[in-house]
This record gives C-alpha cells, sequence and structure tokens, in this order.
C-alpha cells in the first residue's frame, strides 16, 4: 500500500509540474529582442527569467509570432538559434551558454506543433472536436473557441472528426502547414475545407454530415492496414461506448452489439459458446475465436484491464484472418493497447467506476408458496408405498435425504405419535412461514463491481511511454467471498533514429479470490424453512444432509462424531482461496533497411501461475461423513476404528504453470509511387509458438495449518479393497478412496510453426487487390508429416466506385465501393485428444503391480487432418446524402469439411469409434451495419448506429459412432443430423393426458402411445434452432452541449428455447441431499392431473408414488414435449449512459484538461415473446434444466474521468 501511494503521489507532483509549465504565451512581433521577451514571459505566466548580462551578448533579435502557444514551446521557439540552454527550476527559467560543441549547427529541428481552428459552415467555432494522429491514441480536442495545439512529426496525418459532421484526414506538411487528403471532407453541394488566418493558424471548416465514427484502419496482429484498401471483412466497435460499459471487466462483453456476425451468448446452456464469430465451425474442436493482444495469442482475455485498450479489430472473412491461419476459422478478435506518443507531454489520466448491482431475484421461478406446499405434501403423502422403516432406512445410492419437517410430522400422525389435532396445528404452522426474505437478508448480498485505473502517458522524440495502474473488486452475491485484482501495465518505445526503433510491454495480473462453505438457495428449497429462529440462533437442519434421525442417531452413538447439520455453522468451516499471476511480456524491434522495406520482430512471453488452496476442518460436515465413511464400529458398545484423522483437515492444493512463447520476424515492404497511383503493401514473415500448461492436484488428511503437518494414511488400503463394513457405507460394498485425488500431475502442449506471406495493391486509389499464404505445422498429429502441414491462402478484389470519374456528378452518393474474397482456413484438435499415433496416458490403479498403469486415451488414426473452412464473402460499402449515411454489407457463406469428430471404425481393432474427419457442415449469412445523422445542429445532435446479423448453419454430412436409435438420445445428448443444424432442438410429439394423467405422445405414423420405450428417433419432431441466428445491435447518441445520451439497445431473435417446467411426478421425497436449489416444486404443480377428466382441462401429468405406477409411462413426453417450447427471442436495452463534461473553463483553474462524470443503467428488458416471463438470458435453451435465476439486471453505474 505505501508503494502504492508513493507511486500515485510522485504522479501527481509530476501532473501538476507538467500542468503548471504548459501555461501558454501569447507574442508576436518582428526583431524583438530577448530581454523583452523575458519581460513578456514574466507577466504573463509569472515564471523569472535569470541569466548573466554575460551570456546575453552576442544574441540576435528574433522574429516571433505565437499565439497561446505552452511555455515549453515557445521557449524552443524564441532561443533555437541562440546560443544559449535554458532550464526550468520551480518558477524560475535558467539561461545559460552553449558550448562551442553545442553551438555547432544542429541538425534540422522537429517541425512546429500544428496550431488550428475548427468552425461549421456558419463560422461558429467547435468545442470539443477531436483531432487524433492515425495510428496512436494521441490527440487532443478543441477548446471552447474551437482552437487547438498539438505536437506533431513531419507526415502524421490528422483524423478530424466530430459528431454530426464529415470527418476529415490530413497530411502534416514540413512546416506545420496541413494538407487536406483526396477524397475526404466531400459531400454533394458543400465540402469540408482547409485555409491559413492571418494569424498563421490552419482555419478547419468541417461540413455538416455524418462523422465516420469507426477506425479507418484496422489490424490484423501482423500490421496496420488502411479500409480502403483491404477487400477483407472486418468490423471495429464503437470504442466510446467500449469504455464506457461497466457490469464487467471483460472488453469482450462490452462489445456486444456493436459488432455484426459478433454473437454474445449468455445463456446458461450446456456447451454454449460465449462468444462466436460467424456461427458455427466447428462440432468438437475450441469454438472460441482465436484471441489476439498486441499480436500474441492469449487464451484469458480477463486479464486485459478494457482502460488499457486502444482499439478492436475483429476479422471475420478469409482475406481478413487467414493471416492466422489453421487457427482462425472461428474468426479472430485483435485487440490492441493504449501507448504514448512523440513530443507529448506527461499526460495522466484517472478512470473510476462502481458497478451497483444488487441481488438476484431469488423468487424468480414460479413455486409453490409454503400453503400450496403444504397441501401437495398432503396429497402425495403414501405411508403404505413407502412405509416410515424404508423412508428412514439409510441408502448409500440414493442422493434423497432425511425426511424433512412436514413428511416426519405427517408419518408421526400416521404412526400415533402426534394426533391428528396436534400433527394439523404443527403443518398449518408451517404453512404459514416464509423464508425468502431470510434467503434474501443471510445468503445474499448486493453485488458489485468496482475499477480504478490511473494511466500516464507521454515521450519525446527519441522515448515514448504508457503505463498504468488497475485495482478492480468485483463483490459478487456471496457473503464472504473476495475477488480483487492488481494490475501493472507499461509500454516503451525507443525510437534510436529513423532506421531503429525498438519496443517493451510488460503487463502483469495478480488476482486474488476467497470463497467459504456457503449455498444459495433460491424458492425452490422448502419455502418454509427458515435458517435462524426469532432470537437469532442459527438452526439445524440435520435431514438436509443423507440422514434420517433413526439413522443419525445410530451412526453417531457408534462413531463418536456429531452428524447434525447447520448451514450457517457450516460456512466458516472452509474456506477456497486462489492466487493468480500473469506476466505478458512482449518486445519488438523495427529496422529500416531500404526505402519502403523494413524488418519486423516480435518476441513474447506469457508466464502464469496460479494456485489455489482449500481447506476444511474436522467441523465441516463433509469431513465429518467421510470420517464416518470409513469409520469401523460394529455397534455402539465398540470402540471405534478411524481409518481417516479426526484432529486437523482436509488440504488440497491445485497449481497451475504456463508458459506461452512466441517469436515471429518478418519483412514488410510499404511504397507508393506516382502520387500514389500504386501503392503496394507486402509481408513475408515467419512464426513458431508454443503453449505449454503444467498442472497437479494433491491432498492430504489430518492437516494443522498451525504446525503444517498431515495426518498418516493407508492410501493403498483405502483406495483398493477399501472398507468392507464401516459406519456408514459410502456406497453398497463399503467405502473406498478415488486414488486419484491423491496426486495428479497433467501437462499440455501445443507447438505451431509457420511461414506466411501477404500482400494488397492498390491502383489509382480504385482498384485493390489482396492476397495472403500461410503454411503452418502442428506437434498435435504426432509425427506425420503430411498431416502437420496446413497450408491456407485466400484473395479478394475490392472496385472503389466512387473515385471513378463517371461518379463525380452523382450526387448522393460520397462512397461507394465493392469487395469479394476467398479463401481456406482452419482448426486444429484439442490438445490430446487426437494423432496419427496412439496418445497413452498414465493413471494410478492400486490393484495393479506397482500401483500404476497405461492406457490408450487417444486411439491413432493415420488419416487424421485439420479441419478446412473455405469462405466467400461479398460486401458492399458506401456513404451517402452527403455522408448522413453510411455502411456496409457483407454476404458470406462458411463451407468447413473434415470436421473433427468421433466416427466409427471396425470393431475388430478392439474400438468402436476413434477420433478422425466425420462430416461436412455450411454456414450463410448476412451482415448490416448503418451510420445515420438525423439531426446536426451545433447544440444538439443526434446519430443512430445500426447492426443486423444473420446465420444459419447445417450439417450436410456426419459419420458417428454415436448412432441415435431412440427419441430419449436425439433429445437429451448432443445431436448432430445431416441436413440440419448443428443447434436444432427436438421435443417428443405431445398428445396429452390419459384418463390416468399419463403423458400420451405421437408416433411419425400419427399414432399414440405412452410406454415408456416407445419412441424412436424417427418419432420426435424438430423445433427450430436453440441459439440465435438474428442479432444486433442499436445505438442512439444524443449530445447537447456538454451532456451526452447514449442508448445502446441489443438483440436476439428466431430461436426458440425448453421451459423448465416441473418434473417431480413420483417418488416420495422432494428433496436432494445438501440441495438448496430443491425441495420445493413448480407452480404448475397445482394444476396437475388429480381425478379422471381432469386430462380435459390439464396437461400437466399426474402424481404416482409405486413403483409399478411410475413404470407404465414417461413423463419425459411432457417435460421435453413440444407443447413445452416457446419462443426466445428477446431485446433488451444493455445501456442507457449520460454523461455530462464540466466546461473547460472551470476545469482549467485546477490544472486539468477533461473532467467528465456518467451515470449508467444497465440490463433493462424491453420485450421478449415468450408469454411466461422467462428471461432468455438465464435459460438453459436447450434442456431447460440447467437455467439460472438473473442476476446483474437494472444495474446502476456512478462513472469519473479526469485528465491532467
Amino acid at each position: 500500500m505505501m508503494k502504492m501511494t508513493f507511486f500515485l503521489l510522485t504522479m501527481a507532483f509530476c501532473s501538476l509540474y507538467a500542468t503548471s509549465f504548459s501555461q501558454t504565451i501569447t507574442l508576436n512581433g518582428k526583431h524583438v529582442e530577448l530581454k523583452q521577451i523575458f519581460s513578456s514571459i514574466k507577466q504573463q505566466t509569472g515564471y523569472v527569467v535569470f541569466y548573466n548580462q554575460d551570456d546575453i551578448r552576442g544574441t540576435k533579435p528574433v522574429n516571433v509570432s505565437a499565439n497561446a502557444l505552452p511555455l515549453a514551446d515557445f521557449l524552443q521557439l524564441v532561443l533555437k538559434d541562440q546560443p544559449l540552454n535554458y532550464r526550468v527550476e520551480r518558477n524560475t527559467i535558467i539561461l545559460s551558454r552553449k558550448s562551442l560543441l553545442q553551438q555547432l549547427p544542429a541538425p534540422p529541428q522537429p517541425i512546429p506543433p500544428v496550431k488550428g481552428i475548427v468552425r461549421d459552415q456558419s463560422g461558429a467555432p467547435l468545442p470539443g472536436v477531436s483531432i487524433r494522429i492515425q495510428g496512436s491514441n494521441y490527440g487532443t480536442v478543441t477548446d471552447p473557441n474551437g482552437t487547438f495545439t498539438l505536437s506533431v512529426n513531419e507526415n502524421d496525418i490528422l483524423i478530424i472528426s466530430c459528431v454530426g459532421f464529415t470527418g476529415i484526414s490530413t497530411r502534416v506538411n514540413a512546416n506545420g502547414t496541413l494538407t487536406l487528403l483526396p477524397g475526404n471532407g466531400k459531400t454533394d453541394d458543400n465540402s469540408s475545407s482547409l485555409s491559413t488566418t492571418p494569424a498563421g493558424q490552419t482555419l478547419i471548416i468541417l461540413a455538416h454530415g455524418l462523422s465516420q465514427l469507426q477506425s479507418v484502419t484496422v489490424n490484423t496482429g501482423y500490421q496496420q492496414i488502411s479500409k480502403e484498401r483491404s477487400a477483407g471483412a472486418f468490423a471495429n466497435p464503437e470504442m466510446s461506448i467500449v469504455k464506457n460499459r461497466s457490469t464487467s471487466m471483460n472488453v469482450l462483453q462490452r462489445i456486444e452489439g456493436l459488432v455484426p456476425g459478433l454473437v454474445v451468448n449468455n445463456s446458461p446452456t450446456p456447451n454454449a459458446t460465449t462468444f462466436q464469430i460467424r456461427g458455427l465451425t466447428t462440432v468438437n474442436a475450441d469454438r472460441n475465436p482465436l484471441i489476439i493482444v498486441d499480436g500474441m495469442p492469449i487464451s484469458d482475455i480477463s486479464a486485459v484491464n478494457p482502460q488499457d485498450v486502444a482499439d478492436i479489430s475483429v476479422l471475420k472473412d478469409a482475406t481478413a484472418a487467414s493471416i492466422w491461419g489453421a487457427r482462425a476459422s472461428n474468426g479472430v478478435i485483435v485487440i490492441t493497447t493504449k501507448k504514448g506518443y512523440a513530443r507529448q507531454r506527461i499526460k495522466v489520466d484517472y478512470d473510476g467506476f462502481i458497478n451497483l448491482q444488487g441481488k438476484p431475484d431469488i423468487d424468480y421461478y414460479p413455486t409453490l408458496n409454503s400453503a400450496q406446499y403444504i397441501q401437495a405434501s398432503r396429497e402425495t403423502f403414501d405411508p403404505v408405498g413407502q412405509t416410515y422403516a424404508t423412508a428412514t432406512r439409510y441408502n448409500p445410492s440414493s442422493s434423497h435425504v432425511g425426511l424433512s419437517p412436514d413428511r416426519q410430522i405427517l408419518y408421526d400422525m400416521y404412526r400415533g405419535v402426534l394426533t391428528t389435532e396436534q400433527g394439523n396445528a404443527k403443518l398449518d404452522s408451517l404453512s404459514k412461514i416464509s423464508n425468502l426474505q431470510q434467503i434474501k437478508d443471510i445468503w445474499y448480498r448486493p453485488a458489485s463491481l468496482m475499477n480504478h485505473t490511473v494511466s500516464v502517458s507521454g515521450g519525446t522524440e527519441k522515448y515514448t511511454f504508457y503505463g498504468s495502474l488497475a485495482y478492480t473488486n468485483a463483490n459478487d452475491n456471496t457473503p464472504g467471498n473476495r475477488n480483487n485484482t492488481y494490475k501493472v501495465n507499461t509500454r516503451q518505445e525507443f525510437n534510436f533514429n529513423k532506421y531503429l526503433k525498438v519496443s517493451f510491454l510488460a503487463d502483469i495480473t495478480n488476482q486474488l479470490t476467497t470463497s467459504h462453505r456457503s449455498i444459495s438457495p433460491d424458492s425452490r428449497f422448502l419455502p418454509y424453512q427458515l435458517f435462524r429462529d426469532a432470537a437469532g440462533n442459527n438452526l439445524s437442519m440435520p435431514y438436509m444432509g443423507y440422514l434420517s434421525n433413526e439413522s443419525r442417531a445410530d451412526f453417531e452413538t457408534r462413531s463418536r462424531i456429531n452428524l447434525d447439520y447447520n448451514p450457517l455453522n457450516n460456512v466458516n468451516t472452509g474456506a477456497t482461496k486462489s492466487n493468480g499471476l500473469l506476466a505478458r511480456l512482449n518486445s519488438g524491434v523495427s529496422i529500416q533497411l531500404y526505402k519502403g522495406l523494413h524488418f519486423e520482430g516480435m518476441y513474447g512471453y506469457v508466464k502464469g501461475s496460479s494456485r489455489t488452496t482449500a481447506y476444511d476442518d474436522n467441523t465441516n460436515y463433509a469431513q465429518r461423513v467421510q470420517i464416518v465413511n470409513f469409520t469401523v464400529a460394529p455397534d455402539a458398545t465398540s470402540i471405534p476404528v478411524y481409518y481417516l484423522p479426526t484432529s486437523g483437515g482436509l488440504y488440497q492444493v491445485s497449481t497451475n504453470n504456463q508458459d506461452n512463447w512466441i517469436i515471429r520476424n518478418q519483412l514488410v515492404y510499404d511504397r507508393n509511387w506516382r502520387n500514389e497511383q500504386h501503392q503496394l503493401t507486402m509481408l513475408a514473415g515467419q512464426e513458431a509458438q508454443e503453449q505449454k500448461s503444467v498442472g497437479n492436484n494433491s491432498r492430504v488428511y489430518g492437516y494443522d495449518q498451525r504446525l503444517q503437518t498431515y495426518g498418516l494414511v493407508d492410501y493403498k488400503t483405502l483406495a483398493s479393497t477399501g472398507i468392507k463394513s464401516p459406519v456408514m457405507p459410502a456406497s453398497a460394498t463399503g467405502s473406498v478412496l478415488d486414488a486419484s485425488t491423491f496426486f495428479g500431475e497433467s501437462e499440455i502442449v501445443s507447438r505451431f510453426t509457420s511461414y506466411y506471406l501477404n500482400a494488397a495493391y492498390t491502383y489509382n486509389r480504385r482498384y485493390s487487390l489482396n492476397a495472403s499464404w500461410r503454411n503452418d505445422k502442428s506437434n498435435l498429429f504426432g509425427k506425420n508429416k503430411a498431416a502437420q502441414g496446413k497450408p491456407v491462402w485466400s484473395t479478394g478484389v475490392k472496385w472503389d466506385i466512387s473515385n471513378e470519374p463517371f461518379m463525380e456528378n452523382v450526387k448522393g452518393v460520397n462512397y461507394l465501393a465493392l469487395r469479394a474474397t476467398y479463401g481456406i482456413t482452419g482448426i486444429s484438435p484439442t490438445p490430446g485428444s487426437a494423432s496419427s499415433y496412439d496418445i497413452l496416458s498414465g493413471t494410478n490403479a492400486p490393484n495393479a503391480p506397482g500401483g500404476t498403469s497405461m492406457y490408450i486415451s487417444s486411439v491413432a488414426n493415420p488419416n487424421l487432418t485439420w479441419e478446412s473452412t473455405r469462405t466467400t464473402n461479398l460486401g458492399l460499402d458506401f456513404s451517402l446524402l452527403g455522408r448522413r449515411l453510411t455502411g456496409a454489407v457483407d454476404v458470406y457463406q462458411k463451407k468447413t469439411s473434415n470436421l473433427l469428430g468421433s466416427m466409427p471404425v471396425n470393431p475388430l481393432t478392439g474400438y468402436a469409434t476413434i477420433y478422425g474427419n466425420a462430416g461436412n457442415l455450411t454456414n450463410k449469412g448476412v451482415e448490416l451495419t448503418l451510420s445515420s445523422g438525423n439531426i446536426l445542429h451545433k447544440d444538439f445532435r443526434w446519430v443512430s448506429m445500426f447492426t443486423l446479423s444473420y446465420n444459419k448453419n447445417v450439417i450436410d454430412k456426419i459419420t458417428t459412432g454415436d448412432l441415435k436409435t431412440t427419441g430419449y438420445q436425439v433429445i437429451n445428448t448432443p445431436t448432430y443430423l445431416p441436413g440440419y443444424s448443428g443447434y436444432s432442438l427436438w421435443a417428443y410429439n405431445f398428445a396429452g393426458l390419459d384418463t390416468l394423467g399419463d403423458p400420451l405422445v405421437r408416433l411419425a405414423d400419427k399414432s399414440t402411445t405412452k410406454s415408456p420405450n416407445g419412441v424412436k428417433a424417427a418419432d420426435v419432431v424438430y423445433m427450430g434452432v436453440y441459439q440465435q441466428p438474428w442479432s444486433g445491435g442499436l445505438s442512439n447518441i444524443f449530445n447537447y452541449k456538454s451532456f451526452t445520451l447514449n442508448i445502446n439497445i441489443i438483440y436476439n431473435m428466431g430461436h426458440i428455447m425448453m421451459r423448465n417446467v416441473n418434473r417431480t411426478y413420483s417418488g416420495y421425497g422432494f428433496i436432494s441431499a445438501l440441495n438448496f436449489t430443491s425441495g420445493n416444486l413448480a407452480a404448475e404443480f397445482a394444476d396437475r392431473w388429480k381425478k379422471p377428466g381432469d386430462e380435459a382441462h390439464t396437461n400437466i401429468p399426474s402424481f404416482v408414488t409405486g413403483s409399478a405406477s411410475t413404470t407404465r409411462r414417461n413423463t419425459d413426453y411432457y417435460t421435453y414435449g413440444n407443447i413445452n417450447v416457446t419462443d426466445a427471442s428477446y431485446i433488451k436495452i444493455r445501456d442507457i449512459m449520460l454523461s455530462y463534461e464540466m466546461p473547460h473553463s472551470i476545469i482549467k483553474k485546477i490544472g486539468a484538461e477533461q473532467l467528465s462524470f456518467r451515470l449508467i443503467v444497465s440490463n433493462l428488458m424491453l420485450w421478449k415473446a415468450n408469454p411466461y416471463h422467462i428471461d432468455p438470458e438465464f435459460q438453459d435453451t436447450k434442456y431447460g434444466y440447467y437455467s439460472t435465476i438473473p442476476a446483474n439486471q437494472g444495474t446502476i453505474t456512478f462513472g469519473a474521468h479526469l485528465t491532467l
């Protein structure tokens, strides 16, 4: 903490010094003496100039023209040709004579800073206009008078933009003036323009129109290229929205709705892919896009601080992504972090926010209230079908608990332990209790997310730097949990001369988490069960363990170990802690070899280390149960023999170490000639990389945290023969320890070596040709060289129609271009899943000689090869109506062959299936991006951005060893069938109930049945897809003077989901051991079939208890019936952001450059298609069963940004 404080104070001091020294001077005149200049400095800034009279002899008068020029720049201007040095100490400028060596002719000085004023076409000044140097995050904004000053280098490209006006690009000349680049600022009736004022300022007139809000360049991870010259399908999210979103520190979550073709799937559906670009490309390999940060692939995006991100490029088609070769079929997301810029003064930025997320909606599920539950318990009670002896008998094979309080009362009434009056009184008392408020108060806290980021940047001609410190505190809804992240990021670039540049980047993240043995009950738990009594005492719930009262008393007596269970007392009996450290180190070098030709090298290393410890003392309920599992005591008089220590606790440690490196060397040629009539960019390189992950786990019993000692255990006996007749058997045959938990280690190594070529040629700014080629080799295919190599390539063309002569007089069209691309990308198998050789794995086998053995974990397939995806993309880019309407349309087809998966082989080989290339699939889609300037007034502006995506995938061919013969297999297991989507949802054709309340199903031949095994694969019906084919977003940005209102809407449509309906229709107990999301029943249970004739007005099956009754039917025909499939489409307001930027006249008094505040409300449901009040983002759309309760909805964020 002391180091942090010292660092922040140092930065604050530096920023104050920089701010004070950034005072400005206004002075104009010819042949002005230095003494007169020094006097003006004192009058205007308060700085005193100290000098020796002899030192200023021989100095020359100067011609000076300075308007609001920073003091440092002013001193350089007036002293540049004088024999004087200067230094600044506090408020004193001290002059000294240069040495003779210093007075020799100096090399050419950097060009003067650009000074300008920006106005609209009526002549009104435009404050807040962004002036940014292309390819960097360095720039400035105009002040209230529309003026700006910016330090630049010759040939820098300045991007000048303002919402509601046509953005322009200008080139910096050697004398500090600007030249408007061709094709910029063009409208139908008027254009943006540049001129020079009498005071020497550049006057920039911006025409009304729609500013190009997205980047004009894209970063592929290997190079930055102009969008105008690329035929590929790229997308760049609006970074002003990304940086302010605050419900997650995952930067990819923040780009939802801003990039067409990128689907963000928040559903808890099993095996769902959170981020997906242009649909399903593989069925068994990794489905996640490749993520690149500063040129290096990473696997953990959570290590990237969104406040450090300068730009994001999403590469979608083959021309855009093929440079990444055989891992690019799922698309590529390239993230570029911030850096400093030459001749930039020290700049300090602070950004902080707190996102208040509240508590989850624990009564989201429609369930029975206590009165309804007690009534249902009475109606389903069957003491004959399940006698009291059966109900209380310990059964290690069952997950059911002891008798819940309502069942105990009913049995006591039946057995005569309680009178009818007494029992009814107790049940009536339970029916009046609701535990929802206690659950909310005890087990949940308001979640929050807080982040503070302080960054410092700056630079000289020779050295630039960017550094940041960040702290994130993520409090989830569970009291006592902790999740803190500390981050340091630095980036330095050394420009030794025009031939040599070197860069270094270091990014270190440390994440610390702690969790205890808390539970997360909701309305699905017994509705009457309180956790504390009226006096505040924690209540025991012994029945929530595995034992009835009778069994518990017997086991406690014999083992001498208390088996009571109290959820609140159990919370602090154990804790899990993790400490993760991830360091990302990059270095780069650029050497100019010849005009237009230079060498680039990139050398990256990622070191990750995580350690997770879990300790549960001997008072923890699960540990007490396990000790009794391995205790022998035939009767109450026996002395217990403990095979596990009764003191200390269970201590488990798991570690994971990650070592990744990458080496890249490439030659880049970039030239244009004949006034840019010909433009050529070429890239050729070599790359080698390795990703290595080593994990291990271990556990010991009887661990003493203070002494760091552990107990001795006969692991061999307990893991081989085990204990045959313990007090409380863990299974029907006794108790056996799992040997794999004692110690385990895994190692995964992936290596790739690659060679690549890339070229882009543009003729006359109209016709562009792109081509790329790459060959990848990997160790994932064994030593089979024929399978190792994977050449991928792409080609693309682009026609800039708007630059054709025949378009000069076409009104209403400012920009129009056609694109077409075709190419191949690929995917390799998951490491360790497949190879052209057998993959052997070792395992602990206590019954084998030596205690170890080997087995074939993956059978050799000599014909195994990479998956290949061939992508065709056609695109149209346009800008219309004076650039008030801009956009792009893309149509694509992706055909994937050699799908990786399980496929059948000759059973004589000893295996039914092997991992191989099992099929083909096709994706087709359309993407649309639109930006419109709706109202473009100088005080009020309204701009809209709209994205739309459609994707449809079809399995063309599949050959798997997993043959689906029954309806159950098609519905309840991952199913890929030719002619259908990989996201197909199948259901039983529900045909109502019969006169016993049993569900009927209609078969393919139109007959009906209720036979439990009577439905074949051909009898189930295809309902649609459970992942959204339509997705996108709508953003509306309103600016009124210093206020900005941003409303971002996302939508997902065209998919369906399975409802999570009641699943309890038989048995004797509704609750599972230690499961606090079970016990209660769905609200629809009250409307179930109860008597003949009910089938006419209900579809909910009857409840039965006897096993004979359960074997006559299959209630899945209802729970997975087409009657319970509903529309999953929805529209949400993802963010409503209101920000206010303080006037410059106020903040300059505190030495600040910018100060803004923001208020954000997030995640508001706008519309949902289903009538059941289901939020599809928390619904298991395929099965319904794995749904979760909504959290982080309607959150509120308070944030601020300060620039010094």
